[in-house]
Parts: structure tokens; sequence; C-alpha cells
């Protein structure tokens, strides 16, 4: 995943929720963070109180103390601006204030700090002693809250097994065997497909394949090769069946059932680079590269969405449904999920997700689990509404189902992106596999022990 990358859950994972519900940014750009939400209803315990609000309606839920303190990277005179600027704009935690003060008659007071500086911040107010009740949880500052022990298990103030929490973001914020976070937010990255090049070249399209139950990397491979092309004769191929960040070698770690990192339940933490799972997803991107060459490997960054809106590219990816308003063009384009792998699942893939967790300082953390279930639903109604209404019910429900298959784990140790950049410069150099496998495994393993013991 190239570095541009780096933001590949924290974009798509922070809770702000445009009307248009888009799910991020091309490419996993730095402009800004987004979300689209899966299924689900009411739900979620308020800790002590012995109330369930899937039993309550959470605006009856009466809580002993209604104050809370909000760690958050967007101020309500930014919002104000934002909104001015796109009267659509919508953040469900920022709308939820209000509503919450007047529903339990506390105060929400809110510390805004940039996205970046979260992490820092949390764990210098953390170790002040200073109040934080709800702390965002995404991709960079986990492993690292429940390491340091700056957030406590959520479980004591959340039901896990109501179905409205997201799954698939509980399980990215478990480690130790404990969950310390739940949400809905997360956008499962999809692969689209420019259905009218398809037709034109009498091509089975994805989207059929995916119906007859057999969209596999060997079918993904054969179309792709099928589709890469010389259409003006030049004997140079200008059309390419395939082309994402960095040959898609992170959707095809995501759809071969293994994370780059696993979080054990005994604390430990394991880098995954020399399991048959990886190896086979590097192979599989290196072949495509320099072999199959159905990617146009000398071409890097985001120049895939301007190839795909020029119709000299098949396929692509994108967060949930944000590929209609990115390829925008003259083609009928449609999606399906990234494509299975010898050892993955159907419909299991990669995806940026986000949750909500409860700091260790906390001092009224049945209000804290009160608030974070109606940002979470607001999050989702509103999401959800926007993406009828402009994207139609049946690729909502497609999205929502995807939204809790997402395989993902946090990447927030140190060296990461070093032992990234050795498995994509072997890649693309042609180094054997299990050669720049061990060396990124290395460098992680480093990463890992000083993240543990730092």
């Amino acid at each position: 995943m190239n570095k541009h990358l780096k933001s590949f859950a924290t974009m798509v994972a922070a809770v702000t929720v445009m009307t248009t519900a888009l799910a991020a940014c091309s490419g996993g750009g730095n402009s800004g963070p987004a979300t689209t939400n899966a299924n689900g209803n009411n739900s979620g315990n308020n800790g002590n109180s012995g109330v369930s609000a899937s039993e309550t309606p959470a605006e009856e839920v009466k809580l002993a103390d209604g104050n809370i303190t909000v760690l958050y990277h967007t101020s309500l005179e930014q919002y104000a601006e934002n909104k001015a600027a796109n009267p659509d704009a919508y953040d469900p935690l920022l709308e939820s204030i209000p509503v919450f003060e007047q529903q339990h008659g506390g105060k929400v007071t809110l510390i805004a700090v940039p996205w970046g500086d979260q992490k820092s911040t949390l764990i210098s107010m953390v170790n002040a002693g200073e109040q934080v009740d709800v702390a965002q949880a995404h991709d960079q500052n986990f492993p690292v809250y429940p390491l340091k022990k700056m957030v406590q298990p959520i479980s004591q103030y959340v039901d896990l097994n109501d179905p409205f929490w997201n799954n698939a973001v509980t399980n990215a914020f478990t480690f130790g065997g404990e969950a310390y976070a739940v949400g809905v937010g997360a956008a499962p990255i999809v692969m689209y497909y420019n259905k009218t090049l398809f037709e034109n070249n009498g091509m089975q399209t994805p989207g059929e394949l995916y119906a007859e139950g057999n969209w596999t990397w060997d079918t993904f491979r054969q179309t792709a090769m099928e589709m890469t092309q010389d259409t003006d004769g030049d004997g140079v191929n200008d059309q390419y069946g395939f082309g994402w960040w960095d040959g898609g070698y992170a959707l095809m770690v995501g759809s071969n059932g293994k994370t780059i990192l696993s979080y054990n339940e005994d604390g430990s933490i394991s880098a995954n680079h020399t399991s048959d799972n990886v190896k086979e997803a590097m192979q599989f991107t290196q072949d495509a590269l320099l072999k199959d060459k159905y990617i146009d490997k000398d071409k890097e960054g985001d120049y895939f969405v301007a190839e795909f809106k020029n119709g000299k590219l098949a396929m692509t990816a994108e967060y949930g449904l944000n590929g209609f308003n990115a390829f925008k063009g003259d083609y009928e384009i449609d999606f399906v999920p990234v494509p299975k792998g010898p050892r993955g699942e159907a419909g299991v893939g990669p995806g940026g997700l986000s949750g909500w967790s409860i700091p260790v300082v906390s001092k009224n953390p049945e209000g804290a689990a009160a608030f974070i279930k109606l940002l979470s639903e607001n999050e989702k109604e509103v999401a959800t509404a926007k993406n009828v209404e402009v994207f139609g019910q049946e690729r909502v429900d497609r999205i929502n189902e995807l939204s809790q298959k997402i395989l993902f784990a946090p990447i927030g140790v140190e060296m990461y992106w070093d032992a990234n950049g050795a498995v994509l410069g072997g890649i693309k150099d042609g180094t054997p596999v299990g050669t720049f496998a061990e060396t990124a495994k290395g460098i992680l393993e480093e990463g890992i022990n000083i993240t543990l013991t730092q």
C-alpha cells in the first residue's frame, strides 16, 4: 500500500458524514474523513443503569449524570464554517451534542484537536488524570490505546451482542481478548468496473461472475488479461484490465483471509508476512505487474482515476459507494466485492472503519456509552437515508452487507510503513517473494517489540 494510503482507514473511519454519504476520497488521500454505515437496530447498554436501549428508546433513558467530555478532531466553530460552505454537511457527533444535553440535562464539553493530535492529546490527558469520557478509535491509535491502558474494556457499558453494532468494528478494536471500541462506521473497499466497456468487448462482467459464485482471483486475472488491449494498433497496450494503488496489493491481502497484523488473546501481536495467505497475495500482485501485465506498471499514484473515467481501465477499486462519484463519466459502472482468494471467503475483504472508546479517566462512563449510542444512531440514520436517496436501496443493501465482513487490523505499530515499503519494493523489483516477506516480517517484528515495550 502506497504511503498515500496511510489513511487507509483513517479517512473513511472518521465519523464526519456528509449527507452525500460517500465512503472516502478516491485513493484514500488526505482531504478529509467520511464514512458509510452498516445495518442495525437500536441497542446498547448504559452501564450500571441496567437499562438496554434496545428495551428503552435512547431519549427515555435517564442518566444520573449528563455531563461528559469528548475528544474530537472538529470544533463547533469549524463545523459551522463547514456547514456555511456546504449546507448538506452533517457531523453525527456534533449534531448529537444539543440532543444529548436536552435529553439528559447536562453539558457536553468538546475538546477539539487536529486529527493527527488525538493520540498524543489523550495520552497526555490520561497521564494528567484529566477527564475524557469519549475518544475516537481508529487505525492509527490502536493498539497503543489499550497497550498504554488509555481506554477501558467497553463491554462493561455496551452490549456487544446487540446487532446494532458492526461486528467488524468490534473485532478490529479487540486487543488481548477484550473489545475496546464499538461503532457503526464502516466502508468496504469494492471493485468498480466499467460495465459499458465490458459489454462493448462482448465480455462477461464481474457482476455476472459474482452472481454465478465465480468471482475469484482466477476469474479476475483472466478477465483483466483479456481486457488489456492495444486499441489503437500501435503495438503498445493502451487499455488495461486493472489499476489501483500499488497494484492492488492491499486488496489481495484482504481477500485472502488474513491481515498483515494479528492481535492475539494473550496480548501479543504477530506479523503475518510469511503466512501462506499473505505470500500468495504478494505473488499474485507481483505476477499481475511483471508477468501477466494487466496493470500498467509504469504508472503510480492515483492515475487510475482518470484512466477509468476515460475508458482506458476496465476495473479499479474504491471505498463503498464513492466510486459512483469518483469515477463518474460517460460509462455505466457498477461494483462487486474484491475477488475471493484461494484462502479467503466470498464477500470478505479490506475496508476502513472507526469506533468509539471510553478512556480510563472517564468520570461518567454510563453517559459516555449513551452518547456513543446516540451519535451512532444519528450517523447510521442520516447516511443510510441519503445513500438510499442517491444510490438506491439495492446498492445500499450490498454495501451494508459487505460492511459487516471487513477484514481489518489497526496498523498503529512502529515501523509498519518501513515493512510495507520492503514489500512493495520487492513486488515491483521482481525479488522472490520469500526473500522480501522475511525481510518485511523482521522489520515489523522489531516495530512490534518497540510498540509493546515503549
